[in-house]
């Protein structure tokens, strides 16, 4: 028996596998609600009746470079040999989170992708990028899925629009330094960007309420201007990664700031560049709405373990 997890920097979500190719007994808890990733997987077993588990295949909202893992926008550390002693006899997987997800690609059905344009995926090398507290991205080439911490590259304000420019500068008296993509693209930068807008010292609404609303002019403005963000952002990390098989949107913030409507506009700024335009119309670019994205990519990477295991 195999616990997966998707541990993000708000939720968590868990599911048991019996065989390594299939999923149930899904939940979902909030990160802040625990102290730590072992009272996680143990309330989900709790709640669930299970007495134990052999493996666990972990994705998390961190850096995995070593034994111990923190997560950048929460507060949780954890051992992964003292949690396998713990919890795992057979074996503890520890991935980035977005790199777990990544996985989902290999076995990514066409009805799952809403494409913005008419490139479809091949296999050439892709990327899976995910806003929401903060900023995934992970690559995969080949067989390989790379992690990376491509969300926090600074953002220079020489190369961005006016409109931008003013709330860098604001950003930069606020926090004493110049942001990042992950600090505008998530859930905190938009509100950051509607109370900018609208003249507040904080924002008084939700990134979910901002993205939703249709009545006020500053949360219309602010999810046009993260657009045009986003779609710069993906065109730079596309020509970084020659990520010609296809760039990839998912997340629940993804699906609320990329309606129909934007598709065409959006996929336009994408192709905006005065060199490299004929690379850029040629990517596949698509909002992957895989449900369970994160169980779906532990299904690839268990059977990987496995065969591994079996060679």
């Amino acid at each position: 028996m195999i616990l997966f997890g998707d541990l993000g920097a708000t939720n968590a979500r868990f599911s048991i596998s019996n065989d390594g190719e299939t999923y149930h007994k899904e939940a979902q808890y909030l990160i802040e609600d625990f102290d730590s990733v072992e009272a996680l997987c143990r309330q989900y077993l709790l709640d669930k009746e299970i007495r134990k588990v052999e493996k666990g295949i972990l994705g998390v909202a961190a850096p995995v470079t070593g034994d111990t893992i923190k997560f950048v926008n929460a507060n949780l550390e954890f051992s992964k040999i003292e949690t396998e002693k713990i919890l795992f006899p057979g074996g503890l997987t520890v991935v980035n989170d977005l790199e777990l997800q990544a996985f989902a690609l290999f076995n990514v059905k066409n009805k799952d992708l809403h494409y913005l344009g008419n490139k479809r995926i091949n296999n050439g090398p892709k990327i899976l990028v995910a806003p929401g507290t903060g900023l995934g991205l992970a690559g995969v080439i080949g067989n390989s899925v790379i992690a990376t911490e491509a969300g926090h590259i600074n953002i220079i304000d020489s190369n961005v629009f006016p409109e931008l420019k003013a709330i860098i500068h604001r950003f930069n008296s606020v926090s004493s330094r110049y942001p990042n993509y992950e600090d505008f693209l998530s859930g905190k930068g938009i509100e950051f960007f509607y109370s900018h807008l609208a003249g507040l010292s904080n924002s008084n609404l939700t990134s979910e309420e901002i993205l939703s609303k249709r009545d006020d002019i500053y949360c219309l403005k602010t999810k046009d201007l993260i657009n045009n963000l986003l779609s710069s952002y993906l065109r730079s990390m596309a020509l970084a990664w020659g990520a010609t098989g296809g760039v990839f949107l998912s997340g629940s913030i993804v699906n609320s700031l990329l309606e129909k409507d934007d598709f065409k506009r959006f996929r336009q700024e994408f192709d905006n560049s005065e060199t490299m335009r004929d690379l850029l119309v040629d990517i596949p670019l698509a909002v992957a709405n895989i449900q369970n994205i994160g169980f779906e990519g532990a299904i690839e990477l268990s059977k990987r373990l496995n065969n591994s295991e079996l060679s």
